[in-house]
């Protein structure tokens, strides 16, 4: 077998060069995308590397070779006519129409005109949305996510490259790291600083620190705060894992909307796992002079709903939950399906790794239409919130940071969760 590396500006280049030196019977063993040149590994020209191969004594017609079984053959006609992701060939079949390079003569055999054609690939044909259409935002955050996704992979962030930053960055990166951001996304931040921020400015703390911070406050987005209802109540629902503070949290949101907003608030807590919990939220309702119910079943909670249709917000607080108990799971499904919330907010803490953050969300995901983060004081990397944002879409609402009622809650204002993040602090020299 004879094994070759080709090199070009585009797919189509280098397929040519191939089918030029090896012939129409090679196959393709790897393909990657590399910049070549530039200035720091940056802005360097796009490269289409194809390793291929040719067998050089092909097998005899309905045999087999050992050696041609030993790895997967990719056909040529597989590659895509645009660029092909690294170390990634896709499966499907691109369709090919043969067509002449120049007229072969009328009296040449079949077999021997097959020299005179060539392979085209067909584009794929991509349907365009229509600009009439307005689009939604969610479908906007979509893109923006699909986007960024294909930035990472185009520019190796998955790659272990720690170090390769200029020193007056790198202990910005190292900065970035020791507040909880993964890999990924310290990449990602520290190129955007060497794509704004002139070079001769990299040394001044106070403009990276604003261009780290505008990348965060991107990230962060998008939020969406609880409005009350006029006509009917607004009914937000908090659930979440145990230990992660919600009967604390929906005791600050009911303090936060009846005594400082004014609002006519009712409190329905189905935490009756935890005897504690219904007498804490009880005994802090008469505090505040707001009504406290507990229901047992979710018929239950849909009568508790009926008696306060005058309200303005009714705030229902569940038990914690599990993500790995399906029994669980079951039962809070079955109240929020009585309850119809309007908000059904996801209760994590700052204080919980990535890794354990997106397993979590992704379990309460089908429940989840907003996010609250608490403990944010009890924590120095913060930076595990950001690592979960860079990868959904769900708003945040609300951020708590500490025990005091009503005080200790914010909103989650891509400002605000910035600088959690990343931390009032420059690193130092």
């Amino acid at each position: 077998m004879r094994v070759r590396r080709f090199v070009g500006d585009n797919v189509a280049e280098t397929v040519g060069k191939v089918k030029r030196e090896l012939g129409p019977e090679a196959v393709i063993l790897q393909t990657r995308e590399f910049r070549e040149g530039g200035f720091f590994g940056f802005f360097g020209k796009l490269k289409v590397e194809i390793t291929a191969a040719i067998e050089e004594n092909p097998v005899a017609a309905g045999g087999f070779s050992t050696e041609r079984l030993s790895r997967e053959r990719i056909p040529m006609e597989r590659i895509p006519a645009e660029r092909i992701p690294a170390e990634r060939i896709p499966a499907e079949r691109i369709p090919v129409e043969r067509i002449p390079t120049e007229k072969p003569p009328v009296e040449m055999p079949p077999a021997e005109r097959q020299a005179y054609y060539v392979d085209e690939v067909k584009p794929q044909q991509m349907s365009v949305p229509d600009a009439r259409q307005p689009i939604r935002q969610d479908e906007l955050q979509l893109m923006r996510l699909a986007l960024e996704k294909i930035e990472e992979q185009m520019e190796g962030l998955g790659e272990d490259k720690k170090g390769v930053w200029p020193a007056v960055l790198q202990r910005w990166a190292d900065h970035l790291r020791d507040r909880g951001i993964n890999e990924n996304l310290v990449k990602r931040l520290i190129r955007k600083v060497q794509e704004t921020v002139p070079e001769e400015e990299w040394g001044n703390d106070s403009q990276v620190y604003v261009q780290i911070e505008a990348s965060v406050r991107k990230i962060c987005e998008p939020i969406a705060l609880i409005q009350p209802g006029t006509d009917r109540p607004k009914i937000v629902a908090l659930i979440g894992p145990t230990g992660v503070g919600k009967t604390t949290t929906i005791g600050k949101l009911a303090a936060g909307f009846s005594i400082v907003d004014k609002r006519k608030v009712a409190l329905i807590t189905v935490d009756t796992y935890r005897v504690a919990a219904v007498e804490q939220l009880k005994t802090f309702g008469e505090f505040i002079g707001v009504p406290v119910e507990v229901a047992m079943t979710p018929s239950g909670l849909r009568e508790a709903l009926n008696h306060h249709m005058d309200k303005e917000l009714i705030f229902i607080d569940t038990a914690g939950r599990s993500p790995h108990h399906d029994l669980h799971m079951s039962e809070l499904r079955a109240f929020l399906a009585k309850a119809q919330p309007d908000f059904t907010m996801l209760v994590m803490s700052a204080t919980t790794q990535s890794a354990d953050q997106l397993q979590i969300y992704q379990s309460f995901k089908a429940l989840t239409t907003h996010l609250i983060f608490t403990k944010l004081d009890e924590t120095v990397r913060a930076g595990s919130i950001l690592n979960l944002l860079g990868k959904i879409t769900i708003p945040t609402a609300y951020l708590t940071n500490g025990q005091n009622v009503p005080d200790d809650i914010e909103a989650a204002t891509p400002s605000i969760l910035a600088r959690y993040v990343i931390g009032k602090e420059m690193p130092h020299a």
